[in-house]
């Protein structure tokens, strides 16, 4: 990695060979939204960079996320992102490449973006499911998600925020999980933690209106315990448990979270 000051922060980068890019990023936000232009999905928004590249600034989330916007108290964030995800493509695991991480000093918090190389011709897990992906790509491919989410946690990766957006997929049906903001790393990681992630994957199913039929549903399920019928059915507990505080939460609020 390549450790450089900009005006009022830091930029690091993972690689020799992208002069430009440290070029572009040592610049001011504004010069960068003028060289990028709108890219759609991501929490506050991501933009397209030249050379095929992303930056996706980084917004809190969860309960404080609208108070605190998009300040972090240290880079530490992006940087273990770029970190975990360097690690994880050694070890053949499908994620996002970060190539950069742009930090800048506002006050006494940080100013955070991260680069990403662009998944060609992929479209979200959450557009195949909803019919609404470009003409060209397989039907929905319930075992192949099922089975990049299993490789993901056997390295022993938590997903911070895993739902139906961060997952890719490629016409020719290769999965890439993206967005690694706020995820850990524990080896082994334990089923409890399995779980609540993918508690947290049907919970966006939900969350965006959508249904995937009961048989597609089990499918991704068995695939990925590899046939337990008994994790299986933990799982969907698990699931239901925890779908039901969010049900009573939208209920409450009119409005899904």
């Amino acid at each position: 990695m390549t450790l450089a000051e900009i005006p009022r922060g830091l930029l690091v980068t993972t690689a020799p060979g992208h002069d430009d890019l440290r070029a572009l990023l040592a610049q001011s936000w504004p010069a960068i939204e003028a060289a990028s232009r709108p890219f759609a999905g991501g929490r506050g928004g991501v933009r397209e960079l030249p050379g095929g590249l992303l930056i996706r600034h980084c917004r809190r989330g969860g309960a404080l996320g609208g108070l605190l916007g998009d300040r972090h108290w240290s880079p530490k964030t992006a940087w273990d992102e770029m970190q975990m995800s360097e690690k994880l493509m050694r070890e053949g695991v499908a994620v996002a490449e970060v190539l950069a991480v742009r930090a800048e000093k506002r006050g006494l918090a940080w100013r955070l973006d991260v680069v990403t190389r662009t998944v060609e011709n992929a479209a979200t897990l959450r557009d195949l499911i909803a019919g609404e992906a470009p003409r060209g790509f397989p039907p929905t491919p319930v075992a192949a998600a099922a089975a990049a989410v299993r490789r993901m946690h056997d390295s022993g990766l938590w997903h911070a925020d895993l739902n139906l957006q961060n997952i890719l997929v490629t016409r020719d049906a290769d999965v890439r999980i993206i967005d690694l903001a706020g995820s850990k790393v524990k080896r082994p990681l334990p089923e409890r933690a399995r779980l609540d992630n993918l508690a947290r994957l049907y919970r966006s199913l939900e969350k965006q209106h959508l249904r995937l039929p009961v048989f597609s549903l089990l499918r991704f399920l068995m695939v990925y315990f590899v046939r337990d019928r008994g994790a299986v059915k933990r799982s969907i507990a698990a699931a239901e448990a925890k779908m039901r505080r969010h049900r009573f939460w939208w209920a409450v609020t009119g409005k899904a979270r």
